[in-house]
């Protein structure tokens, strides 16, 4: 789509190199249960930047008996498969228009060995050997699969990925005592989905630090006016030394005072000893006491919205900071659960089936299921489900073929906080001697170093805009990608 705004009337040859038979879904988005939701509003999951309302009008428009137009809004959230089904038939309207239009669209059901420049263009290599020459490759690659920190890949009781819950957890006995790795919303969707189908054994989530995603507030109103994209570019182009994590913070402090925060609020939310169903209970408490403009949400669009101007810039010791002290907090705000699920979750911590721990060490097969190690806890466990993702510093946890492949040929250069390094304002690769290339271009989790929040719809968005941008100004004929 943002290729489409950005090349206008332009002829492209368009190739779409993916082995799945599921475009647009990913796994989070696939056919699925019900009770498995979207936690954002519409606003903030529409695929084109300049239409707010397009994700709502589409599910107006779309709706069937089980999910009625009015049924997405800060309270109220439509399940992730209708999501998928947006995305599905908006990206396949879009090809259908630009096929009207001249454009050569062809989707080859291969998977990606390498990719590599020739001259000022690029090859792209497949599994059998072929090759796909193109004036720009885009790297649209995912987050690998199979994050396995405690070695437990193949043992017939542990789940590695939940995704889509309705088939994955269908194989787990009703009375099975069940831990959950990890406090995301990933590890939410799991106890949603046990709780689905009925289940009735022990569910233990457990991880580092216990803080579960946040309880999403009720309103929406008010914007950022002292940390805005505008501002901070400011900041960055009158500046000749780079941005530092200490000023970040003064940033948000000063938003956050300015949208009615007080300091026993802010302390509140930064402490770490607030964890768990605890932090939960009282997060729900607050939202009846919110404003018309609530400080919480008016800070975290602030710090959305700016994060990729600022990360880039910030000295390697900040970033190392920032991953200790404020990653899981910002994690646990980017990505806040829906009230109603985190009621739920109260009530299943109450009837004593649910509990959360913190201080995760060490997960081991045992003679019959696994024993958990946590802080001054052991839980015995029949299943293990994986429901966390590596640390943004790590290296991907599972071979990453592409990736090798890039860095080989000297075409890619490791981040040191993980992916590739590419040029943060169009995303093209940087070489092995530091140098952008023309043609060669990354979204996603290949770009995580340098782009430090990239999960969410709004940022994947914002970037697609960029590479789509930078492409347009670039190209003075008619590209092939």
């Amino acid at each position: 789509m943002a290729l489409a705004r950005a090349l206008g009337s332009r002829t492209v040859d368009l190739v779409i190199v993916e082995p799945s038979d599921q475009l647009w879904r990913g796994r989070a988005y696939r056919m699925d249960r019900d009770e498995i939701v979207v936690n954002a509003p519409p606003s903030m999951m529409t695929l084109d930047p300049n239409d707010p309302e397009h994700a709502q009008r589409w599910l107006a428009r779309r709706h069937d008996g089980g999910c009625a137009p009015d049924s997405w809004t800060q309270e109220v959230f439509p399940p992730r498969h209708v999501y998928g089904r947006y995305l599905e038939e908006t990206l396949s309207r879009t090809l259908d228009g630009l096929t009207e239009a001249g454009w050569r669209v062809n989707w080859v059901r291969r998977r990606v060995a390498s990719v590599a420049p020739d001259g000022d263009k690029a090859l792209v290599g497949l599994e059998d050997g072929t090759t796909v020459p193109c004036d720009y490759a885009v790297l649209c690659v995912g987050e690998p699969s199979g994050y396995d920190p405690y070695e437990l890949a193949g043992h017939p009781s542990y789940i590695s990925c939940p995704y889509p819950v309705a088939s994955t957890l269908d194989t787990v006995h009703p009375s099975a005592s069940v831990a959950v790795i990890g406090c995301g919303l990933t590890a939410v969707d799991v106890v949603l989905g046990l709780r689905a189908q009925r289940h009735q054994g022990q569910i233990t989530l457990l991880s580092r630090d216990g803080i579960l995603a946040a309880v999403r507030r009720p309103r929406q109103v008010g914007r950022p006016t002292l940390m805005t994209p505008e501002t901070v570019r400011d900041r960055l182009e009158r500046s000749s030394s780079p941005l530092r994590l200490s000023t970040v913070a003064a940033l948000a402090r000063a938003e956050a005072l300015r949208a009615g925060a007080t300091p026993k609020q802010l302390a509140a939310e930064k402490s770490m000893a607030d964890w768990g169903l605890s932090r939960v209970r009282r997060q729900l408490a607050d939202r009846e006491h919110v404003r018309d403009v609530d400080w919480l949400q008016v800070t975290t669009w602030a710090l959305i919205t700016t994060v990729h101007y600022w990360w880039p810039t910030l000295p390697r010791t900040d970033r190392q900071q920032f991953f200790r002290r404020y990653h899981r907090l910002w994690a646990s705000f980017t990505s806040p659960m829906p009230a109603a699920t985190a009621g739920t979750l109260v009530g299943m911590a109450d009837s004593g089936q649910l509990q959360v721990l913190r201080g995760l060490e060490k997960v081991t097969p045992a003679k019959r299921g696994f024993r958990v190690a946590a802080q001054h806890h052991t839980v015995e466990a029949d299943v293990v489900i994986a429901a966390a993702t590596a640390a943004p510093t790590a290296h991907p946890a599972t071979p990453h073929e592409l990736m090798d492949s890039l860095i080989r040929n000297g075409c890619g250069q490791r981040h040191p906080d993980g992916g590739l390094r590419v040029q943060p304002e169009t995303g093209r690769l940087v070489n092995r001697i530091g140098r952008p290339q023309r043609s060669l271009l990354a979204l996603g989790h290949l770009t995580s170093g340098t782009h430090y929040y990239m999960s969410g719809i709004p940022m994947l968005v914002w970037r697609s805009e960029a590479v789509a941008a930078a492409i347009a100004a670039d190209s003075s004929t008619s590209p092939s990608l």
